[in-house]
């Protein structure tokens, strides 16, 4: 195997490679953490054909290995975690003493890829936005509770922010912005059960802040869900303790989490106190942003405790959502008798105080139950009676749950580490926001938030970020895409009022979706960089409905589930087709249909210049999609299994002969270049010059606040947050756009998506995580490997490396992680799930050796592996499938092996 050796002095590295020495100028000790990046980066581009590395690392006078630094500019570095970052190749740390032990080189290289492609770890305390996005992803979840990846002794403030999250814990609060009374809802941070602290003699509660830090190591285990913490601390009196916790969300049990606390004196012995909390007086202060706005959304009813148990029930102020939370203690250093409970302002404690001895771990083990009155209508308030398993007994089930998860989602990638890695961390924190074991089998009324259970953000609403979202359930998990579908189907009501009141037929669904499905999107919303309070309008993106159509649509595909479309889908569609036919209006003039005052994806362009009302005219993405929807309805209408019932819904053969004069008279405008245009009017605007702008702000993704802060508008530019036009690719095959546009009497080149592609992509600020990743799906449909590449990798690391500057500190973006894992399903293992009969036509980037993963489709489970030259597909019964548009037979359960290349089947 091809391993470097590197080591390091105060003032230099060497690197020893195939025999070969070579040193490398740096300064270890003055150095920054970009400086570390560009000797790491340094180092990748002169061995490039490594299989690993050893960081031969000084041994300190006591012994411990001392490979975590702090750079001057006070960042924390992992040697190891770094250099494998940036060369994408495990790395290993040795005693300099002891690396020359070949013989267990091997089987560390093999553990130690293994680990890393299964967890993520960061070392050393930090605090601010850098704390609060690594709290975001160590988060541990189930599909009901998220708990941010705090230590137990945090408490909330602008460097820390344990928070408890609850699916559907919703309530709406009023503030006074300037001379405006704003009604917001909000995701409630609810009560907090994870505190636990110690104290020494009559010492303050140990804190991140009053004490020092010598050593912390914060670890996500993917595959087990349970996040580990090691702390190694100093009072300021010398004394030093080791703490250890565990902590997870028992994705077996939805109402449960669990701490395992142990704790080691090391260098004294005498009195010691742990408290723990039962925390009801949390609020909402996760979004900065937000601080200055009404943040109280709860009131404690009652709390209390007796020995090893405490409770508090709750219920928020607006929507009378009651909470219930219990707890249960159990330890190896004192008994029940030996707890002192204390109930008040809304905080229940229990302390223990005892005699501790150098040098011995004591352990206390922490369950929790969490109940809520929409998830528990009849008895969330037993919570308070319930018999809470113990800690083993529920690492065992949640571990077994999470294999459960794992044996049918896991995207295998080989020969590339970090694409492996965050495949999983994304896999991960989808089945953390919702998943089989709590949203379909407790029935949950809730979808996934754009923001999963870990942060504020969006205020924990539902977007049409489901678009993105509810592929991956529909190919791993069809029946819990059927209970988040039938979220918006109980708020099809509250859709047909919004219509109603505003004019319109059928059902207009929110912008932003809560807890009654009315619309929740803000009037005013904060622009950070002038420090004023806009108007917001996005409440136009009506393309919402479109997304819920398309999943209604996209699940019925894949499942054949014709009980559901009759009960369920078959009326959202009805009622979404409604809608849109009532926004279509003829004009005489030009002999086309056209729909305004919307908006599509691109949030930038809200309105037309001075202009009272929001909206815009004829926007392609969402006039295509019309067209696409009055297609599938004309299909299903006569369907005859479908015609009946439809027909129950007041579709009849007049709403048939509207659809189909509207879908083929819809306003479209293209340019010379079979460019589309992305709404009426965006041709004429003016083109940016994007080349100052970067010098100017560096960062500028946010386009349309840096044009707002100099007194311009995006309204006036050919700027777009993200894809607009080009998400019709994203839901549509090329083929199909192409058969839309010339179905309403425009004519296009072959080339025309690659030149939509090109224009748009050089126009686009990216200010949305969802905006590259929908970029890197096109190009590789059209053969531009490379540009795919880059984009994909680009959205890949969005939130790992939280490259929007510090949102990710307020939650982790589901759209974006969802759609990595359909890009690489769906582009690069070329799976096209839109089909009767599965298609598969690989396009492997050149960076990895191989790729691996099941899904379903109409019912039939396939395994599918895909490398350079070889596809092999199983499937659990007989049918056909398409490999590079050529039918094949399937036996079942019997492997089917082509060459890629020569076309030889065999199987």
């Amino acid at each position: 195997m091809n391993y470097l050796y590197i080591a390091f002095t105060d003032i230099s590295v060497s690197v020893e490679y195939n025999n070969n020495k070579y040193d490398y100028t740096f300064d270890t000790v003055n150095s920054t953490y970009h400086d570390w990046l560009n000797i790491a980066k340094k180092i990748n581009s002169d061995f490039q054909l490594i299989d690993g590395g050893v960081i031969q690392w000084p041994v300190d006078d006591d012994g411990k290995k001392s490979y975590v630094i702090k750079t001057q500019d006070n960042k924390t570095i992992d040697v190891a975690n770094l250099f494998t970052e940036s060369l994408n190749k495990p790395f290993i740390i040795e005693n300099i003493r002891e690396v020359n032990q070949q013989d267990s080189l091997e089987r560390k290289f093999i553990h130690r890829e293994k680990e890393l492609t299964w967890s993520i770890e960061y070392s050393g305390l930090t605090s601010g936005k850098d704390e609060y996005c690594q709290e975001s992803l160590l988060t541990v979840a189930n599909g009901y509770i998220g708990l941010r990846g705090t230590l137990p002794e945090m408490t909330a403030s602008h460097d820390y922010y344990p928070a408890t999250y609850i699916a559907g814990l919703y309530n709406q609060a009023t503030s006074q912005v300037n001379d405006h009374q704003v009604v917001n809802e909000d995701f409630v941070n609810a009560p907090n059960g994870q505190f636990i602290s110690l104290k020494i003699g009559d010492g303050d509660y140990i804190h991140p802040n009053n004490v020092t830090t010598l050593a912390l190591t914060r670890h996500l285990d993917f595959k087990t869900g349970v996040l580990s913490s090691d702390w190694l601390i100093e009072t300021t009196d010398g004394k030093q303790l080791n703490i250890r916790c565990f902590k997870f969300a028992n994705m077996a049990n939805m109402s449960h989490y669990c701490l395992h606390y142990q704790f080691i004196p090391l260098n004294f012995s005498g009195e010691m106190t742990l408290l723990t909390r039962l925390e009801g007086n949390t609020c909402n202060a996760g979004v900065e942003r937000y601080r200055s706005l009404n943040q109280n959304h709860y009131s404690v009813l009652e709390g209390g405790a007796k020995q090893q148990n405490a409770y508090l029930l709750a219920q928020t102020h607006q929507s009378k959502i009651g909470i219930g939370l219990a707890s249960s203690l159990c330890g190896d250093f004192f008994s029940p008798q030996d707890i002192i409970c204390h109930f008040s302002d809304s905080v229940v404690e229990q302390s223990i105080t005892f005699n501790a001895q150098k040098n011995t771990p004591y352990t206390v083990e922490k369950s929790v139950a969490l109940t809520t009155s929409t998830a528990y209508p009849d008895n969330w308030q037993d919570v308070t009676k319930w018999e809470l398993p113990a800690w083993q007994t529920q690492l065992a089930e949640t571990k077994q749950a999470w294999q459960t998860l794992w044996d049918e989602a896991d995207i295998a990638v080989s020969g590339d580490l970090m694409t492996q890695k965050l495949l999983r961390l994304h896999t991960y924190h989808l089945l953390s926001s919702a998943s089989p074991f709590s949203n379909e089998k407790n029935k949950l009324d809730v979808s996934v938030t754009a923001r999963g259970l870990h942060g504020e953000a969006y205020r924990g609403h539902i977007f049409w970020d489901e678009i993105f979202i509810f592929p991956f359930y529909i190919m791993h998990f069809p029946d819990t895409a059927r209970q988040l579908l039938l979220y918006r189907y109980r708020r099809l009501e509250a859709a047909r009022l919004a219509a109603k009141a505003a004019g319109f037929q059928g059902a207009m669904f929110p912008w932003q979706s809560g807890h009654d499905g009315t619309e929740q999107t803000q009037v005013l919303h904060l622009n950070p960089l002038s420090g004023q309070w806009d108007p917001d309008h996005s409440c136009r993106q009506r393309h919402v409905s479109l997304a819920i159509a398309y999943n209604v649509w996209l699940y019925w595909r894949n499942t054949l589930d014709n009980p559901f479309m009759e009960e369920y889908g078959l009326e959202l569609l009805n009622d979404i087709t409604l809608f849109w036919l009532s926004l279509c209006q003829w004009d005489e003039q030009d002999q086309r249909f056209h729909i305004s005052g919307v908006m599509g994806p691109d949030e930038f362009h809200e309105k037309y210049v001075d202009a009272q009302e929001g909206g815009l005219k004829d926007n392609a993405y969402t006039n295509l999609m019309v067209a696409w929807l009055f297609n599938e309805m004309t299909t299903l209408y006569r369907d005859k299994r479908f015609t009946d019932k439809l027909s129950e819904f007041g579709f009849s053969a007049n709403t048939l002969d509207k659809l189909c004069q509207i879908k083929t008279q819809l306003a479209v405008t293209l340019n010379q270049d079979d460019v589309i245009e992305q709404f009426a009017g965006y041709f004429a605007l003016d083109d940016l010059d994007w080349e100052s702008y970067r010098q100017k702000y560096g960062n500028i993704y946010r386009m349309d606040r840096i044009l707002r802060k100099e007194n311009k508008s995006a309204d006036d530019f050919k700027v777009a947050k993200q894809a607009d036009t080009l998400m019709l690719f994203n839901n549509l095959d090329k083929t199909t756009v192409k058969s839309l546009i010339e179905s309403l009497g425009y004519s296009l080149s072959e080339s025309f998506a690659e030149k939509n592609l090109h224009y748009y992509l050089e126009r686009t600020s990216h200010g949305s995580t969802l905006s590259r990743i929908v970029h890197a799906y096109l190009a590789e449909q059209i053969q531009l490997h490379d540009l795919s590449w880059q984009l994909y990798q680009d959205a890949l690391y969005s939130d790992y490396n939280d490259i929007q500057g510090g949102t990710t500190a307020e939650g982790i973006h589901t759209g974006v992680m969802a759609a990595t894992l359909n890009t690489t399903i769906m582009a690069y293992a070329g799976v096209d799930i839109r089909q009767d009969i599965l298609n598969i036509a690989p396009s492997l980037p050149k960076q990895w050796q191989g790729l691996s993963f099941k899904l379903r489709h109409q019912c039939v489970l396939f395994h599918i592996r895909v490398t350079h030259n070889n596809i092999t597909v199983m499937s659990d019964k007989a049918c056909t499938i398409s490999i590079n548009n050529h039918l094949y037979s399937l036996v079942p359960n019997t492997p089917f092996s082509l060459n890629s290349n020569e076309g030889n089947a065999n199987g």
